[in-house]
């Protein structure tokens, strides 16, 4: 109707009047431009507040995720500098307890971390919008530091191989039923494990010798120290990107609050 108005206006030439209606065009369009921009960052700020409550979520996942690691680890590396001290000692006396922790030095946690709402918001192309340049560089090293670790921490050495070949498998099964892992569920859905910090096998003295015989003829010493230098290395990662979870969560907190 408005482009009809001004048809008519200059046909008749009445300029005062165009003016009006043309200023009145170009307002309102200014008017709708601004309300698309006003609603699209209203979106876009709701969108940078879901991704980043998911992302704490998922750190607070890590943070806990990764502390059980620690302990899990720590305990594994005790079994193994006790197998280790007992092969090496002068004149080994290898029973019950050697198999526990010769087994238990095997132990690994395999999982990957939590990282759903980071690869969520990538995926969206929304990366530029959760934060300033800082937040950005924050989670982007943190995410690759994660990756590192992952990599890491679904590998295995060689040590676990080769004991789980040597040492018989109703051994095996004994320590696994008497002292496997403990898996518990946190609150975000990723499953943690514990190692019982005591546990027996009741194995009879024949079982024990043959057990320890096979173990002794494999010669694990050397894989074994390996294995414990690996498992320093997951603990010191661990620990690493544990307090790059802490500090993301506290620093994205600090933005959500504000």
């Amino acid at each position: 109707m408005i482009y009809k108005r001004v048809a008519a206006r200059l046909r008749a030439q009445d300029w005062v009047a165009i003016t009006i209606e043309l200023a009145i065009v170009v307002v309102g369009v200014f008017l709708g431009t601004q309300a698309n921009n006003w609603n699209q960052a209203r979106i876009d700020r709701a969108s940078a507040s879901e991704y980043r409550r998911e992302i704490i979520d998922d750190l607070k996942d890590n943070e806990a995720d990764l502390e059980t690691r620690q302990a899990y680890y720590r305990e594994v590396r005790r079994h193994a500098v006790a197998a280790l001290a007992a092969i090496e000692a002068p004149s080994p006396q290898l029973a019950e307890p050697f198999l526990i922790d010769a087994y238990q030095a095997s132990q690994v946690w395999l999982r990957p971390l939590v990282r759903t709402g980071y690869d969520e918001m990538i995926g969206a192309g929304f990366s530029g919008g959760i934060g300033n340049r800082e937040s950005r560089l924050r989670l982007s090293a943190y995410y690759t530091q994660m990756g590192q670790i992952d990599s890491n921490a679904t590998s295995t050495t060689s040590y676990r191989e080769r004991l789980r070949h040597a040492m018989p498998y109703v051994v095996q099964l004994a320590v696994q039923h008497s002292c496997g892992d403990q898996v518990t569920t946190l609150p975000g859905g990723s499953l943690v494990s514990v190692l019982p910090p005591s546990c027996t096998l009741e194995l009879n003295r024949k079982m024990v010798e043959l057990a320890v015989s096979r173990l002794q003829a494999a010669k694990l010493n050397e894989d074994l120290t390996r294995h414990i230098g690996d498992i320093d290395q997951r603990l010191a990662g661990f620990e690493r990107v544990g307090r790059l979870a802490h500090e993301n969560r506290l620093h994205l907190q600090q933005m959500e609050s504000r």
